[in-house]
């Protein structure tokens, strides 16, 4: 199990890119983060 509690990024202009996330991926699940080319998604299988 991977989990994920109150995550905060922010870049070094202050400009806040992740606030309080909470994520739970548990054994044999599938996630995806999709956005816009070029913005540094990751992939989890």
């Amino acid at each position: 199990m991977i989990k994920l509690e109150n995550v905060n990024f922010k870049y070094k202009n202050g400009k806040d890119i992740l606030k309080n996330i909470n994520l739970e991926i548990k054994e044999g699940e599938f996630i995806s983060i999709i956005g816009k080319n070029g913005s540094r998604k990751i992939y989890t299988s």
